[in-house]
């Protein structure tokens, strides 16, 4: 079985990659940059890894890329804009069926079925496409990675005020490290694994164990620094102004605040099992050690 990845040379392909390969699998990591792709999966890759170079906005080279491909992992891209991201996936998707990949596995975004804002559009109409595609399926949704706490909470560090429009909304951070263990599970299962009722056709929210508001966050960070964090609550024009007068572009300021009102509407608290039920190891906590950036 060969499975392929693509973002192999990003933070999550590139775990995922790296695991596949230390566990004996054959795997094609795909990506714009085929050197960082092998950097990335690190020891194994002369072994075991093969780089493609992939570029999801030049669909006419997508099926040879995919070519021999049993399983493919589809990191969802970081287009900004909703209406490129969701062309890049659909290119991708489209060039599995042409190539005639077995199964595709696709990162999404936890509570990407609520209001649609923010990418929520672009992950849904992925998923659409993924689910109306007839290839074999599974939808990983990510919940916010655990290493944006810090780039979070970095304000609160010099000021002692941690300013957010969240209100008492929780997230469920997960570790990146634990997404591509759940992704590396999925892919390596196989299709014996499918035929005995597997993975196909589910739809797994992928979270931390626990779910924080921005007190627990502030209180975590003030344990780390050794003295309190006050959490500040604003509504999202005064978050939004306070962003872009620290400098903060226009269009990550308006991201952030869609991404606080989500929290604050409870979008973002739900807790899963997937990690410990595909990993068979508790998902990972968010502790006082990666709420300051090193």
């Amino acid at each position: 079985m060969i499975v392929g990845v693509t973002g192999a040379s990003g933070g999550l392909g590139g775990r995922t990659v790296r695991m596949l390969a230390e566990a004996g699998h054959r795997v094609v990591a795909l990506t714009r940059d085929p050197g960082a792709a092998r950097a990335a999966a690190g020891r194994p890759a002369p072994e075991r890894v093969e780089a493609r170079r992939v570029d999801f906005d030049e669909p006419a080279g997508l099926p040879a890329a995919l070519a021999g491909i049993d399983r493919l992992l589809i990191v969802s891209t970081d287009a900004w804009e909703p209406s490129r991201r969701i062309a890049q996936h659909r290119a991708a998707i489209d060039a599995a069926v042409a190539a005639g990949v077995g199964h595709v596995v696709y990162t999404s975004l936890v509570a990407c079925d609520g209001p649609p804002e923010l990418l929520n559009s672009a992950h849904r109409a992925t998923e659409e496409h993924l689910r109306g595609c007839g290839l074999p399926w599974t939808i990983l949704r990510n919940a916010i990675y655990a290493s944006g706490v810090a780039e979070l909470l970095a304000p609160a560090v010099a000021s002692g005020r941690h300013v957010t429009n969240a209100g008492d909304g929780a997230v469920a951070y997960v570790a990146r490290d634990d997404c591509a263990a759940v992704a590396a599970a999925v892919l390596a299962a196989g299709p014996e694994a499918e035929r005995a009722g597997g993975l196909a056709g589910r739809t797994l929210d992928v979270t931390g164990p626990e779910a924080l508001t921005a007190a627990g966050l502030a209180g975590l960070l003030g344990a780390r620094l050794g003295r309190p964090v006050e959490v500040v609550h604003v509504d999202d024009d005064a978050y939004r102004d306070g962003l872009v007068e620290a400098g903060t572009p226009a269009p990550v300021a308006a991201a952030l605040v869609a991404l606080g009102r989500a929290v604050r509407s409870g979008q973002y608290g739900r807790v899963s099992t997937t990690v410990p039920e595909l990993t068979g190891r508790p998902a990972r906590r968010v502790d006082a050690s990666v709420v300051v950036a090193s």
